[in-house]
């Protein structure tokens, strides 16, 4: 039976593990890593794009690797639900929808606010200064545009996710933050394809969350996660080509 490839709750690829202890893990485990997490990020940060096909000899020359490597990482990419495999037609990325993003949401704002509540009933000195370094160092950059370099983009999404992490990190429940770091990463492609066809501007909402938690206003804090995460949905029905609340009523019916 082969090595299972696993990723802290996190979704990065540092600390990454296999089941067999660390001087076993080989070469093509590593690639394997290290290919899974720059297609991981790619899809995220719809560098690779809902519903496109993943076709092997593009994405050797991408990844500079083979196509052996190429097919671990895609099988670990369909089971996170990032990608889709059909008899005879080979991998494309997962598509879209207002009605998956709306389920998606509903999930994020009992995880987002039960965590949150937790982890300020819990909070340390410790966490609330990665409260405030993981802000400053996100403030530091603008919201990434559709023609900024994929490296851009990589770094903002990690800032964003380093930032909604430390606001829940002293929650006590592993579960909990495993499944919502989880619907986070899900919801990141949603979350670019807002930004980059946004046409309204949104006041600081991260400035308000950061204030409000650290003033250990359970109510007040709870209330702007829901409101942060409702509000891009809503922004995304109205300004992202293709996401419609039509859609998702048609997709229900």
């Amino acid at each position: 039976m082969g090595k299972i490839l696993t990723m802290p709750f996190d979704g990065s690829m540092e600390g990454a593990t296999a089941t067999t202890a660390p001087q076993d893990v080989s070469r093509e485990d590593a690639a394997t890593f290290d290919v899974l997490r720059k297609m991981r990020e790619d899809i995220l940060c719809c560098v690779l794009k809902p519903d496109q096909r993943l076709r092997f000899g593009e994405l050797r020359q991408r990844y500079g690797t083979s196509v052996g490597t190429l097919r671990e990482a895609l099988s670990h990419l369909v089971s996170e639900g990032l990608a889709r495999t059909e008899a005879g037609r080979g991998f494309q990325v997962a598509p879209i929808s207002l009605a998956d993003f709306l389920d998606l949401s509903e999930l994020r704002v009992y995880l987002e606010t039960s965590t949150l509540a937790d982890a300020i009933r819990h909070g340390t000195d410790a966490w609330e200064a990665e409260i405030v370094s993981s802000y400053f160092l996100l403030a530091k950059l603008a919201a990434p545009r559709q023609d900024d370099p994929v490296s851009v983009k990589r770094e903002w999404g990690k800032r964003h996710k380093r930032f909604h992490d430390s606001l829940v990190a002293t929650c006590t429940s592993p579960w909990s933050l495993h499944f919502r770091s989880e619907l986070f990463d899900q919801a990141r492609r949603y979350h670019w394809l807002t930004m980059i066809h946004a046409r309204s501007r949104r006041r600081n909402e991260h400035l308000d969350l950061r204030d409000a938690v650290l003033a250990r206003d359970v109510d007040l804090a709870c209330g702007l996660i829901e409101k942060h995460i409702r509000t891009t949905v809503q922004q995304a029905a109205s300004e992202v080509p293709g996401l419609t609340l039509e859609m998702a009523k048609r997709k229900k019916a």
